[in-house]
């Protein structure tokens, strides 16, 4: 896996406090591509500005670090263009490893590669810190502007998630939205173990009106 992003010595130290990022949060980047089945599919991180925007509300990123590496993908536009391209090949990879499991099938040896890889230039949990009603991780930003900031290190909450998910015993859980258009990922949390649809209000409800209107059209 390659590094787009130079790697200067940092100005000054920054760090990111982590509470419990927990195994659905690599599957909210991977549905960052919305509608993969369909003729149009949706896609959120259309630039770096977004990818910053989606890290700062889901991935822990702190406002001022998201502010600094705006600042620099405007005077850097074919290094913040590359950094995306990164994130792009690392959702892929999220999205392919987790939809392999969801259909009971093997991890693709490439797309493990990939998380593996990035898994391992992302920072270490080791520091705990305090928070006003529990804890978190505490890790190093490095240098978060001049510089840009590594996609291993930005996305490190994604990456922890994606590691906890694969390892652990909700990996069964992970299932795949039975919609052909939508097919967006998930972690079943029902008793039943047997949801299908992402969301019953959307996709469920579309099926269940599809059944209706060829049972009817039959009759």
């Amino acid at each position: 896996m390659t590094q787009t992003t130079a790697r200067q010595a940092p100005n000054t130290a920054e760090t990111m406090l982590v509470a419990g990022a927990g195994e659905a949060v690599c599957l909210g980047f991977a549905n960052t591509l919305a509608w993969r089945g369909s003729a149009t599919p949706i896609e959120a991180l259309r630039d770096f500005t977004a990818l910053l925007a989606w890290a700062e509300a889901h991935a822990a990123l702190p406002a001022q670090v998201a502010k600094r590496l705006a600042e620099w993908a405007c005077g850097q536009p074919a290094k913040s263009d590359e950094a995306l391209a990164e994130a792009i090949v690392m959702r892929e990879a999220i999205y392919r490893s987790a939809s392999a499991l969801a259909c009971g099938a093997a991890v693709d040896d490439r797309d493990f590669a990939v998380l593996s890889d990035a898994l391992a230039l992302a920072p270490a949990r080791q520091r705990l810190a305090r928070l006003a009603n529990g804890f978190a991780w505490q890790i190093d930003l490095g240098n978060a502007d001049g510089a840009g900031l590594p996609m291993p290190v930005l996305l490190a909450p994604v990456l922890w998630s994606a590691g906890d998910l694969m390892v652990g015993s909700a990996r069964w859980r992970i299932r795949q939205c039975a919609n052909d258009q939508c097919l967006w990922l998930f972690v079943d949390a029902s008793k039943s173990g047997t949801r299908r649809w992402c969301d019953m209000a959307a996709c469920g409800n579309r099926a269940k009106a599809r059944r209706h209107y060829l049972k009817a059209k039959r009759g």
